[in-house]
């Protein structure tokens, strides 16, 4: 039997979404002390992050997603995780949860209709039912 050995360039992964992934390193960097203090992440922070579509790398093309490769995803997120850890895991999970919900085959989908309309993704904030945004 053999044994698939991968090369450095087989675990190198897309540079392109690697280097996106690098450059949001100071921003995140900058928003780290605030991000312990509040527990979540700034709103800015979160805009840059859409705007450097970091919350579609799993998400498939169909639905303007990258559709990058795991091993790419995974060097992305480590480089956020650089510069805060929290930050990464946010990212990480709702990587899955975007990619798990653009392939459910339901007849309408709302967050396909959120997803076409805002290509930057849902709102960011929440507000208290009732509430008025």
């Amino acid at each position: 039997m053999d044994t698939l050995i991968p090369s450095s360039a087989d675990l190198a992964g897309d540079p392109a979404v690697i280097s996106r992934a690098e450059a949001m390193r100071p921003i995140v960097e900058a928003a780290a002390d605030e991000i312990e203090e509040k527990r979540r992440l700034p709103s800015a922070l979160l805009d840059k992050l859409h705007e450097a579509q970091m919350f579609r790398m799993l998400m498939p093309r169909s639905s303007n997603g990258i559709e990058t490769d795991p091993i790419t995803f995974f060097h992305a997120i480590e480089a956020i995780a650089k510069s805060d850890a929290s930050t990464a895991w946010c990212l990480s999970q709702a990587s899955g949860c975007s990619m798990s919900a653009a392939y459910l085959r339901l007849p309408d989908l709302p967050g396909r209709r959120v997803a076409a309309a805002r290509p930057q993704g849902p709102p960011t904030r929440a507000h208290p039912v009732g509430a008025q945004p």
